[in-house]
């Protein structure tokens, strides 16, 4: 398998492979790009920044762009079809690495979908980390369910300066009043039927898998910025999300 990107998960990616056989080939920021000198049809797992993707696309020999599968969390579908890789294949992952050294904490099932779907997914499950490939409308599902937790994550980690698995234990409550603000954002950008209570619930047991996880506000035109912006769009008001906001220092624009 090969893995652009040497961060956190590109490093776990890596650790894993070779723990059980399946030996992943690294590209760097200024490294290993010969790898994509080889014909079409393998999967090339991307595991770089939102920020990053513009660079990597770009150098992708124009062959192999379509064996190309983007891990990043947040709304990218835009992003993606900018750079005219839409139709490549999408990942979404469900488990926890913090550093580029520490193992693996297994999470959920990680998804994903297009058309080396089923290659990722049955080499994950090699490597021990479960994971399925599903279509596109399941899929979808998933993308909010991932976005949603990590800006409502982001925002009560802040508030409350606590960690996943405290907001799942200690405010509950609050977090399912802010996935039910936000919520109809990405049903109605994205045409996804999301349930409430089974989303939160989720999300909780989610952070259950990874309690010592602190959350932040990040990637913002992805995540927060994002939800912001269609709301706006929409004219959708989104109270809950816009004092947290301001409460934790984030309230650009």
């Amino acid at each position: 398998m090969i893995v652009v990107g040497r961060g956190r998960i590109g490093s776990a990616l890596a650790r894993r492979g070779a723990a059980v056989g399946t030996p992943v080939t690294g590209i760097g920021r200024d490294d290993g790009w010969e790898a994509l000198d080889a014909a079409a049809g393998d999967p090339v797992l991307v595991a770089v920044r939102n920020d990053d993707l513009a660079a990597v696309v770009e150098r992708t020999p124009t062959h192999r762009r379509p064996d190309l599968v983007f891990l990043q969390n947040g709304a990218i579908r835009e992003l993606l079809a900018d750079l005219s890789v839409a139709s490549c294949t999408r990942g979404l992952l469900y488990f926890l690495a913090s550093d580029r050294t520490s193992p693996v904490v297994e999470g959920m099932d990680s998804w994903f979908c297009g058309p080396h779907a089923q290659a990722v997914a049955a080499w994950l499950a090699r490597a021990g980390l479960a994971a399925q490939a599903v279509d596109w409308a399941r899929f979808s599902y998933y993308e909010l369910e991932k976005l949603l937790w990590l800006a409502c994550h982001g925002l009560l980690c802040e508030a409350h300066q606590a960690t996943v698995g405290e907001v799942a234990a200690q405010h509950k409550r609050e977090l399912h009043a802010l996935v039910e603000e936000l919520v109809e954002v990405g049903q109605i950008t994205w045409g996804v039927s999301a349930p409430v209570p089974y989303m939160v619930d989720r999300m909780v047991q989610y952070s259950a898998l990874i309690p010592d996880y602190r959350a932040s506000v990040k990637e913002w035109s992805t995540r927060n910025g994002w939800l912001r912006d269609r709301a706006r769009h929409f004219g959708l008001a989104i109270p809950r999300h816009e004092a947290l906001l301001r409460a934790t220092g984030h309230h650009p624009g």
